[in-house]
């Protein structure tokens, strides 16, 4: 059987394995462990790879899932979620942000906010849409916009530019055809944080040119010197352009536990939840 000439072209078509991409996180895995053992004697290591925590999850949760998991009723599948979560989800959204007037309807959770990124294309990409997303940034929406069959333009956030993208510099040809943007902040690698005035920014470029913003907030409530968190959805229309996707992994230390929830748009939570319906049968509920 010629397995090699069966693979997808979206994964490598038959250079599969071959000629293949590593995924660039894998890569700075192996350099760093590559450091530790070569440097391990002479210099700490200073770890700006992959977001994990580097300590644990606070000893009261860890508590809580060990009891959480020890009940019966834990064991069914949790599929699009469940009530608990989204209402604690609703209420942290307005604790923290300052964001009401959402109902279930608006947020819906994810195995991780990866996987939420991972299906969002699926919802709306088709052959020769576009992705706007801002570089360097996180790569997943744009592999899975790719698998799609459509494309990506990547908005280079310049020291110039204070890190924010400037959206007068996407050709005209590809806002015609653009159906995503991708944005996150605070922003990883850069460090730079939101405005009210930069959301505002975005949610009238997104009107204007009839596209959704995904806004990546895996680290909005890592604040410092006073600055309080900010939310996408604080800001006035951006709940009619887009979603906010909230991780568990870099809040409370539980990257590997795999919990996060995307809200926002109710026809885009809509679409979201029936492709998630299909990918998946949702995070082990004790979690």
């Amino acid at each position: 059987m010629d397995i090699q000439n069966m693979f997808a072209e979206r994964i490598g078509g038959n250079q599969f394995g071959i000629n293949n991409e590593i995924y660039k996180f894998a890569l700075i895995k192996e350099w760093k462990r590559n450091a530790q053992s070569k440097f391990k004697d002479i210099m700490p290591l200073i770890d700006m790879g992959v977001g994990e925590p580097d300590i644990g999850a606070d000893s009261s949760v860890v508590e809580l899932l060990s009891s959480e998991a020890r009940k019966p009723e834990n064991r069914f599948y949790a599929d699009n979620g469940i009530e608990e979560f989204r209402v604690s989800a609703l209420q942290y959204m307005k604790k923290v942000f300052n964001v009401g007037n959402l109902t279930t309807n608006n947020i819906l959770h994810g195995i991780g906010s990866k996987p939420i990124l991972s299906i969002l294309p699926e919802c709306f990409i088709n052959e020769g849409d576009y992705l706007i997303q801002t570089v360097p940034g996180y790569p997943v929406m744009a592999t899975h916009t790719r698998y799609c069959g459509g494309k990506v333009y990547s908005l280079p956030l310049k020291e110039e530019n204070n890190y924010y993208p400037d959206f007068s510099e996407i050709p005209d040809e590809v806002l015609e055809k653009a159906k995503l943007l991708y944005i996150n902040y605070p922003n990883n690698p850069t460090g730079q944080i939101a405005t009210k005035d930069f959301f505002e920014y975005v949610v009238a470029f997104a009107k204007k040119n009839n596209i959704i913003v995904v806004h990546d907030a895996a680290y909005a409530a890592l604040t410092y010197n006073g600055v309080k968190p900010l939310s996408f959805l604080s800001v006035d229309g951006a709940i009619d352009v887009g979603v906010e996707i909230h991780s568990l992994s870099k809040s409370f230390n539980m990257t590997g536990w795999r919990l996060g929830f995307v809200v926002g748009n109710e026809k885009i939570i809509s679409a979201y939840g029936a492709v998630k319906d299909n990918t998946d049968s949702g995070q082990f509920r004790a979690i």
